[in-house]
């Protein structure tokens, strides 16, 4: 839990004011993070998952990544991070609006 412990604290230094990270898991080559803050109503919002990766990285000594995300009914995030060499590939939450209807749609 240290590299999880230094990359919320770094995190939280230098976004603070915009975007708020909690760990909700970490057993071995998995992290579960929820983000929550000003940033989830941005469009720019999945490049904080981006900054977290590579503060974890930093500590852990290869290269983590963002595996998914999903947006939280509250407006929060909830992202999954791996090794990048353990990523397949990415799966993204999105979620249209439209004339009152909401689509909500993972794609990846």
């Amino acid at each position: 839990m240290e590299c999880a412990e230094t990359a919320v604290d770094t995190f939280r230094r230098v976004f603070g004011a915009e975007a708020l990270v909690d760990v909700l898991e970490e057993v071995g080559d998995r992290l579960v993070a929820r983000f929550y803050g000003n940033m989830c109503y941005t469009c720019g919002a999945v490049d904080y998952f981006d900054d977290f990766a590579g503060f974890y990285s930093d500590c852990a000594g290869e290269e983590w990544g963002v595996e998914e995300y999903r947006q939280n009914p509250d407006g929060s995030y909830t992202v999954v991070f791996r090794p990048r060499r353990l990523i397949k590939g990415k799966k993204r939450h999105v979620k249209i609006i439209l004339e009152g209807s909401e689509f909500d749609l993972v794609v990846g």
